[in-house]
């Protein structure tokens, strides 16, 4: 059920030791239901540190992150998104579901690519945030992205 796709590129985010903060926060619109297609984060540390991570929707949005800008992927959409994503959310909301834990080894990417079955949906007006469940040793810098569909 493919839709219009959007991406949000994180470049160079510093994450600090703050324990329990969102990476990203993506707050569905109204009208559409979003799927999540993936997210892939790079870590800039040289020093392995498996970081605690969960996907969680949320009942209530989180405050004091930074707006992201979202992109269509396909250059002819010159529809704006309907989901508004932020990054760095270090005061969360609160947590209706945890839907997938990781242990992240810094050395190497995450990658989360499911397959179609596998594919988080998320209701209109509903939340998704990926949580840094644990505080990280020392401030460091992350990039990646987040990619979803809008349906309906």
């Amino acid at each position: 059920m493919p839709g219009r796709a959007y991406t949000v590129p994180f470049v160079n985010l510093t994450l600090t030791n703050d324990a329990d903060q969102d990476i990203f926060e993506i707050v569905n619109g109204s009208t559409s239901a979003l799927i999540l297609k993936g997210f892939e984060l790079y870590s800039a540390t040289t020093s392995d540190e498996r970081l605690s991570l969960r996907l969680v929707r949320r009942i209530t949005t989180g405050a004091s992150g930074t707006a992201a800008v979202e992109v269509a992927m396909d250059g002819g959409n010159t529809i704006a998104a309907s989901a508004a994503v932020s990054q760095l959310v270090t005061a969360p909301g609160t947590i209706g579901a945890i839907l997938k834990g990781f242990f992240w080894s810094q050395l190497s990417p995450l990658v989360y690519l499911p397959t179609p079955e596998s594919q988080i949906i998320v209701s209109p007006s509903g939340r998704l945030c990926l949580n840094l469940q644990t505080a990280v040793g020392s401030s460091r810098n992350i990039s990646g992205f987040v990619d979803w569909d809008e349906v309906g």
